[in-house]
């Protein structure tokens, strides 16, 4: 991914007949313009969705995916953080992404999304072994929450390929507007109350909740998910706008109208995923 911009990302099949399942929620309002030849997008109940007054949508989700990739730098063992990472879609079917609403969480860090989720409390200094820059956990045994933007170890986005034909795409961010174009000094934010976040009840093999953080082992710096894991994210809460719009703070330039945004999730019933990473078979690529 450069910047908020999306790359191609390896699929999984679709003949394994326990690839795919699994349980989720992703509904809230959205606007996107120019969604199809018929105008813009409206809800089933006929109202169109603007930057004012989104409508309301719901992805459905009925297939979830992930996908490890390896960081394949040499590792330097005793210093080095290697950088594997986790790609999650919930799909509104199990077609094509090109012919599919998609919500991709792309964990850009599995290392740090593990030390949230761990929650260890290092017990000779008595500091928290997380980045509290963008993790923030509430409780020993409670999800770690993760802040979702471009420069953060979680990633989020949203296409809307079945219910639109317009190639756009919308990307998650913290703040009101990123950051670039945020003339006053960023507010500190407490209690991890961004405008995009993801919270991590299982993510792997991270959790250690029977024990008490300063029992707890240090998330090593090779630390990844594997197939037969599960991820388990018991809530969500994602802030979108158009990506055009993310990518022109990020290199300085103009701000563009945003042609799409909204947000999703919000709680158990609204946002939310759970399912076991499965191996499929002869993955392909779209775009």
């Amino acid at each position: 991914m450069k910047g908020a911009g999306w790359l191609a990302i390896l699929a999984l099949p679709l003949a394994a007949c326990s690839i795919g399942k699994g349980v989720g929620a992703a509904s809230g309002t959205i606007y996107e313009y120019g969604c199809n030849k018929n105008g813009d997008y409206c809800s089933p109940d006929g109202v169109c969705g603007t930057v004012a007054n989104p409508a309301s949508y719901d992805l459905k989700p009925s297939y979830f995916a992930g996908e490890p990739i390896d960081d394949l730098r040499e590792f330097s063992p005793g210093s080095e953080v290697m950088s594997n990472r986790l790609i999650i879609r919930l799909q509104r079917s199990g077609k094509q992404i090109e012919l599919n609403d998609v919500l991709t969480f792309d964990v850009s860090s599995s290392y740090e999304v593990a030390r949230c989720v761990r929650g260890r409390v290092d017990s000779a200094t008595g500091t928290n072994d997380w980045d509290e820059a963008n993790c923030y956990r509430a409780s020993d045994t409670g999800p770690g929450r993760l802040r979702v933007q471009y420069d953060s170890p979680v990633h989020a986005a949203l296409t809307l390929k079945s219910t639109c034909t317009a190639n756009m795409v919308a990307s998650a961010i913290s703040s009101p507007v990123p950051l670039s174009y945020d003339t006053a000094v960023a507010p500190v934010v407490a209690n991890g109350n961004w405008d995009s976040w993801v919270e991590f009840q299982e993510f792997g093999s991270a959790g250690q909740n029977n024990l008490a953080p300063s029992e707890r082992d240090p998330i090593g710096t090779k630390f990844r998910t594997d197939f037969g894991e599960r991820i388990y994210a018991s809530s969500f809460y994602l802030t979108l706008i158009d990506d055009n719009v993310v990518n022109a703070a990020i290199y300085t330039r103009p701000k563009p109208d945003p042609q799409m945004g909204g947000t999703l999730g919000g709680d158990p019933t609204t946002g939310r995923f759970d399912f076991d990473l499965q191996r499929g078979q002869g993955a392909q690529f779209f775009p």
